[in-house]
């Protein structure tokens, strides 16, 4: 099988599979106000500054601590051999670095030619050795945090100086997009073996921007690369990420013009924001939830049933009109809303049930109560007013819970580290791929993030994520995810809360913004109408 450009999973299907399917990022779905002069045509220059819930706290794609945050600057820098659609308008993967390539028939060969032109930042072509270095080090647990995306990836060989034949031990069904990835950007060999760890302060990549500077708890700016192979973009000659987690904080400085675009708009102020003539609300559809973590380690959320009387006992309906204005979705599932989901039809969404939740308390080792923390997100009014309704609903079952809100940095080390309660770890938690594997294997599969940090294992899940995970054959993992997915949401090692969109929002003037399917934008369409 070759492909040019782009190669196709048939975005469409999704569609008809899933609850609502995950339909591209890319263009809003309810786009506000638009300005007339972004109908004309693209000019290059000027420079927009952005105000970003989740801070930047690394440039390494090998430990991505901040989540979103870090993953939205990486693609900045960083391009891959082939990537997720910038455009949004498909879930299709089109050339990176890569402008050609190949998998065999068994599946365990993939050959990729690296495209003319492809530079890093510093002006030095992109070599088979660069690639070479990149997944063999992406691929070691000792190096990157993130090896478990390279399950079935055995060595890189070196055909020539543009190609390179990646050898596999098993044929793995996502493969391709674990390659498309951020975690699995190109870095120039020489450079870093030269810098050593110094070289994740101000990294070299091949992508459409270069580090200007890095104020840590602040903000982070970026130059266009000159040297980006891709002479059509991007437009803007800089793109700074100023890190604001306060919601209020976001939407002032939208409105005064100290920013131009803000992301994760507050949900409370999507309408009023609408409303404004010089302002645009754009809502794309990603596969993106509320990800409420359980520590299995802990005592209570080890018990099945205390875990599935937590989720019974939210009634997702009222959470959803009162806190998130109905943009919200009810999920069948402990993930958002993936590619090859069954419907609500075939496995029903989460019922609000609190006679079902107290009786499966009273089955359990905790009949009358236990206590717990809920970590969550400070600044994040939606947030505030999510953990204030988990604790009082929680609250019927005997459980006496106490919220902290803590900062970005103190989740994540908690998270990672395993000394939590229950936590909402990310203000923002999105797929890195609209496929199921990747968070399949990370709940399901033994070791890498320890069940996504919740430390859960199943040997009957595991069995049947290792078994989907390496069919390559489309319409036979469509017929064998639904099973996995109605066996994670019995076990409920984690709630999924509500899916949910992203929505943004920039002055009229800022134009052609698009995201690739799962919310992330490389800013090279963006520009400025006079």
């Amino acid at each position: 099988m070759k492909f040019r450009s782009t190669i196709s999973i048939a975005a469409g299907a999704a569609l008809a599979i899933g609850l609502v399917g995950c339909t591209a990022g890319g263009e809003p779905t309810t786009p506000g106000a638009s300005d007339s002069r972004c109908t004309s045509t693209p000019v290059a220059g000027g420079a927009i500054t952005v105000a970003k819930q989740n801070e930047t706290l690394s440039l390494s794609p090998y430990s991505t601590p901040g989540g979103f945050g870090d993953t939205e600057a990486l693609n900045m820098v960083f391009e891959t051999l082939i990537r997720m659609d910038p455009t949004g308008k498909s879930q299709d993967l089109v050339g990176g670095v890569a402008d050609e390539w190949s998998t065999s028939d068994d599946g365990l060969t993939h050959t990729f030619h690296i495209r003319e032109g492809a530079k890093f930042s510093n002006g030095r072509q992109v070599t088979a050795a660069d690639v070479k270095y990149t997944l063999d080090n992406w691929s070691n647990p000792d190096v990157s945090q993130w090896a478990s995306f390279a399950r079935g990836y055995d060595s890189t060989t070196v055909v020539d100086d543009s190609t390179v034949q990646v050898n596999m031990t098993e044929p793995i069904g996502g493969f391709l997009y674990s390659l498309a990835m951020v975690t699995a950007g190109i870095i120039p060999q020489e450079e870093a073996e030269a810098a050593g760890d110094s070289f994740f302060d101000a990294p070299i990549g091949s992508g459409p921007f270069v580090v200007d500077e890095w104020v840590k708890g602040s903000s982070i700016s970026f130059v266009k690369n000159d040297n980006y192979w891709d002479a059509s973009g991007p437009l803007l000659d800089s793109v700074a990420f100023r890190f604001v987690t306060d919601d209020n904080s976001r939407t002032l400085a939208l409105r005064s013009g100290d920013v131009q675009m803000v992301d994760n708009v507050p949900w409370s102020q999507v309408e009023a924001l609408q409303s404004e003539a010089s302002l645009t609300i754009d809502e794309f559809s990603i596969p993106s939830w509320i990800l409420l973590s359980l520590n299995n380690q802990q005592g209570p959320f080890a018990d099945q049933n205390v875990r599935q009387a937590l989720s019974l006992a939210i009634d997702r309906d009222a959470v959803n009109e009162k806190i998130y204005f109905g943009m919200g979705e009810s999920p069948n599932s402990i993930l958002p809303r993936l590619r090859f989901d069954a419907d609500g039809s075939e496995i029903a969404p989460t019922p609000f049930d609190l006679e079902a939740a107290k009786a499966l308390i009273a089955d359990s080792a905790y009949p009358d109560g236990f206590t717990a923390t809920l970590e969550y997100p400070s600044g994040n009014a939606a947030f505030e007013s999510l953990a204030a309704v988990l604790q009082a609903s929680w609250a019927e079952l005997g459980a006496t819970v106490e919220l902290l809100p803590e900062d970005q940095a103190t989740l994540s080390k908690n998270f990672t580290g395993g000394t939590y309660d229950m936590m909402l770890p990310y203000s923002f938690a999105a797929s890195d791929v609209p496929i199921p594997d990747e968070f399949a294997e990370f709940y399901g599969v033994q070791g890498g993030t320890n069940g996504f940090f919740t430390w859960w294992n199943d040997p009957a899940v595991e069995a049947m994520v290792l078994d989907f995970t390496g069919t390559t054959d489309e319409d036979e993992r469509a017929a064998k995810w639904p099973a996995i997915q109605a066996a994670m949401l019995e076990a409920q090692p984690a709630i999924n809360v509500l899916n949910l969109p992203l929505v943004n929002g920039h002055l009229n003037e800022v134009c052609g913004f698009t995201t690739n399917p799962i919310g992330q934008s490389t800013f090279t369409t963006t520009w400025i109408a006079g």
